[in-house]
């Protein structure tokens, strides 16, 4: 597909498939391909320190202006670095799928012999100026959504399922924005493919296109492109929730928790100054709230959703609510006891009673009618 992109996508004058031959399409396929691993551990490490780096200094922040913000920030600083390795796996990929070299091995040493090495980095400003806002739009996107879906589930990472349905979704919002960008960046890699006079810079190449073929040039390329974008990012972003989850259950698993402090462990912070659950010798304590609640929803729902938050960040903590020793209940009316009442009944298991209190408070957060605390055994 990638390669189909970047044919429909060469200046007048270059060859096209019938000419260039099936065998194009996986040119270079195995070797360009290998950039792939540095390429996304650049991306996600920087990205991921990055956010981390600059929450500290600005305050943590799960969504609204200032989350987007910190996005923004951290997927720019991903972009610019890993543009060290995505410059370079471009230039070889779009000359051999072109047929200026004949293989990867002479791509390499004809670059730099009569290119030396800035050779490899032609068409940096056009590449950047596509990756800055294609990156920034992905990872923004991604993040503002899964914040979102977060808050919403009270979870501590997504599922599989929904990590692939955002991701995919970003890729493509993120390939639309920067189609443009990405044409004028690939005839400025691939000039050598045609006969004609050599555009003399990103601008020069952008009136020309406009000059000589009109706005629908911008758009060659587009149906390939988002073929195969939107499950590259879409697996990409999901074996990054999968292995960040897997390796974070580990980490808790043997006590390597990279926020443990003298013995003290804590889980995700749903907002400043919180986590979800800290863990401390053989205890755990947490709080549940009703994530994701209907505006209108009941205290039976209430409670059910509560007492899921509960089990989600007990099982986070490596523990379950059948080791629950001691609860406390926050209900704003205290009327609907019974209702509250059932639904604990029923989620505890037979034989594991906790010491429970019940207090009546006059208001909780987001107007939500239930808030339970409850301590557990490690």
């Amino acid at each position: 597909m990638d390669a189909l992109r970047t044919i429909s996508q060469t200046r007048k004058g270059a060859k096209k498939l019938s000419e260039l031959g099936a065998s194009v399409l996986i040119s270079g396929c195995v070797q360009t391909s290998l950039f792939a691993f540095p390429l996304g551990a650049v991306q996600f490490t920087v990205f991921g320190n990055a956010k981390r780096v600059i929450s500290s200094i600005v305050g943590s922040a799960t969504g609204g202006v200032k989350g987007t913000a910190v996005a923004i920030a951290s997927s720019a600083c991903a972009s610019l670095a890993s543009c060290a390795v995505g410059v370079p796996q471009e230039v070889l990929k779009q000359r051999l799928v072109t047929k200026i070299y004949p293989n990867f091995g002479v791509a390499v040493s004809t670059i730099f012999q009569e290119e030396g090495l800035k050779g490899f980095y032609s068409g940096w400003a056009p590449t950047v100026a596509r990756n800055l806002p294609y990156v920034v739009i992905t990872f923004t996107t991604f993040n503002h959504w899964k914040g979102k879906e977060l808050k919403k589930t009270g979870g501590g990472s997504l599922d599989q399922k929904t990590s692939l349905r955002f991701g995919m979704g970003a890729a493509l919002l993120g390939c639309l924005a920067t189609q443009p960008l990405d044409v004028v960046k690939t005839r400025m890699m691939t000039q050598a493919a045609s006969n004609l006079v050599p555009y003399t810079s990103a601008m020069n190449c952008v009136k020309d296109i406009i000059k000589t073929e009109g706005f629908t040039a911008f758009l060659a390329g587009l149906p390939p492109r988002a073929a195969y974008i939107a499950p590259l990012w879409g697996a990409q972003f999901l074996l990054n929730e999968k292995f960040s989850r897997a390796m974070g259950e580990w980490n808790r698993k043997h006590g390597r928790v990279g926020t443990t402090v003298k013995g003290v462990t804590r889980g995700p912070s749903p907002g400043p100054g919180r986590s979800s659950w800290v863990k401390h010798g053989g205890t755990v304590w947490t709080v549940g709230v009703p994530s994701g609640r209907e505006r209108n929803a009941d205290i039976g729902r209430q409670t059910a959703l509560t007492l899921k938050t509960i089990d989600q960040r007990l099982r986070q903590a490596g523990t379950d609510k059948s080791r629950i020793v001691e609860a406390t209940v926050f209900l704003t009316n205290m009327k609907e006891f019974k209702g509250f009442d059932k639904e604990w009944k029923a989620w505890l298991p037979e034989g594991f009673g906790a010491s429970r209190a019940t207090v009546g408070v006059s208001r909780l957060a987001n107007n939500d009618k239930v808030e339970i605390k409850v301590t557990a055994a490690a």
